[in-house]
């Protein structure tokens, strides 16, 4: 697929069918995720993907965009700034953009889930396991979708992008 038809076509997906992921899929959405940008390239997170169905039922609750989801990638995050500043949420913003485009890319779908993970990060943490210094900042349930919900409208560019000074198109 051209990259410009990947973006247009992906979607937040929240119902998924029960076919598994296969590894390879997730290796790349993943890889796709490191390569996205980093400040000062510190290279702050780490991921964890879960694909094992018992895991997967436990961690149901924490969102509803996990319907049917046979796997999801967890996005972990070192609170550290860099010499110039903190660009961690930029950089897992970045991350997890690039994994939504890759699992788009490759057949499959996904939602960006921050704000249900956030009141469960506890939870989580401890049945992912993961330790204190790294914080569950966002998840990305993966498979294929159930339902794929229509593109939704978005503004005509040129009525939005101005050139050298506001109010310029």
């Amino acid at each position: 697929m051209d990259f410009f038809d990947v973006i247009r076509a992906r979607r937040s997906v929240r119902q998924y069918e029960s076919e598994p992921v296969p590894r390879e899929v997730l290796r790349r959405i993943v890889a796709a995720g490191v390569e996205a940008p980093s400040g000062c390239n510190m290279q702050l997170r780490q991921y964890l993907v879960v694909d094992d169905p018992a895991l997967m039922d436990r961690l149901r609750p924490v969102s509803g965009a996990m319907t049917g989801a046979p796997a999801a990638v967890f996005l972990l995050l070192e609170e550290q700034a860099t010499p110039h500043g903190e660009f961690y949420v930029q950089d897992a913003s970045a991350a997890m953009e690039n994994m939504l485009l890759a699992a788009a890319a490759l057949g499959y779908a996904g939602c960006w889930v921050e704000g249900a993970l956030r009141r469960n990060e506890e939870t989580v943490r401890e049945l992912l396991g993961v330790p204190e210094d790294l914080r569950v900042w966002a998840m990305l349930p993966v498979g294929k979708p159930a339902v794929t919900p229509p593109r939704p409208p978005k503004p005509d560019p040129a009525e939005i992008t101005h050139y050298n000074q506001y109010g310029s198109h």
